[in-house]
């Protein structure tokens, strides 16, 4: 059995001589559209009156929430909680209280002890998932799915500038569901991954070759999905703690193995980048080159990292 591949990050600076892309091929316009923290706003539709406090979903049938005589409702508290689950996802309310998904009840309990506490309900969620995602493939069948809350969508051939595609795309979502989405489109689907985080809630993001010294060198290294804790610890160690100094150290190795290439007559084979969209979605085809940013395989075996 194959065990999970292992991913080398390469970001490459825009005015690296021996940054792999070509000149010939037009520059990609990718798209990551994430729902924003999906499974709480899908709630929020339901209790309305809850919007603007801190909320936490993960509860079982007993944060059901009462239905009172006069129509109002009893919400149940995170203070009640007592059990071993872990939160599903939270508002960004609840956030700012410092509790996040995975993080375990007990402990969100002591930072937001008032929070109010809802049970998960996966039908709903689904059912909203495959609203969004149809609203979107009425713009484009160049979409790739990558879980129940976000997209890629290739943009490059879709007519119009990006940043009024990218509107239009937001206001259809919204009209389909009544929920808000974050999306970024850059060349590729590494950055329109990093980018479509940079101005949550309800953002939209356009990064260019311009735009990466400023908002994507300074971030954190953990920021490239795939490096997770264990990772970004291994990294800080060698002096490594944001992309900018990932990017550079890369590109001095890189670019050092392609002068000797160059010395001795010798070019290597590139890798395939990571905004190629997945041959084995449906309706979506593959992309065309590299450019400023990939993550590549190397591996097949031993353990990899991942995080959401």
């Amino acid at each position: 059995m194959r065990g999970p591949t292992h991913y080398t990050v390469r970001l490459y600076s825009t005015d690296d001589a021996h940054a792999p892309f070509a000149m010939s091929t037009p520059v990609r316009r990718i798209a990551h559209l994430d729902m924003d923290a999906f499974y709480a706003s899908v709630e929020l539709l339901r209790y309305p009156d809850l919007r603007g406090q801190a909320v936490v979903i993960g509860g079982g049938r007993n944060a059901i929430p009462e239905t009172l005589p006069d129509g109002s409702r009893r919400y149940a508290r995170l203070r009640d909680y007592v059990g071993r689950g872990v939160v599903t996802t939270s508002t960004y309310e609840a956030r700012a209280l410092g509790v996040f998904s995975a993080m375990g009840m007990m402990k969100a309990a002591k930072l937001a002890p008032d929070a109010i506490l809802l049970p998960t309900d996966f039908d709903a969620y689904r059912r909203y998932s495959g609203l969004f995602k149809a609203a979107v493939r009425t713009f484009t069948e160049q979409v790739e799915d990558r879980g129940i809350d976000e997209i890629y969508i290739d943009l490059t051939e879709v007519p119009g500038e990006p940043a009024e595609v990218a509107a239009r795309i937001k206001a259809a979502v919204s009209e389909a569901t009544g929920l808000t989405c974050s999306i970024c489109v850059a060349p590729n689907k590494l950055l329109a991954k990093i980018g479509s985080e940079l101005d949550k809630p309800d953002g939209l993001t356009l990064l260019t070759p311009a735009d990466i010294p400023h908002r994507i060198w300074p971030l954190a290294a953990r920021k490239v999905n795939g490096i997770g804790p264990k990772a970004a610890e291994k990294l800080a160690g060698i002096g490594i703690d944001t992309l900018g100094a990932l990017a550079e150290a890369d590109r001095e190795r890189h670019g050092h193995d392609a002068d000797e290439d160059a010395e001795h007559g010798e070019r290597r084979p590139q890798p395939v980048g990571a905004h190629r969209f997945d041959r084995r979605a449906e309706g979506v085809r593959p992309g065309h080159g590299r450019a400023w940013a990939d993550a590549v395989p190397t591996s097949a075996g031993g353990a990899s990292e991942g995080q959401t």
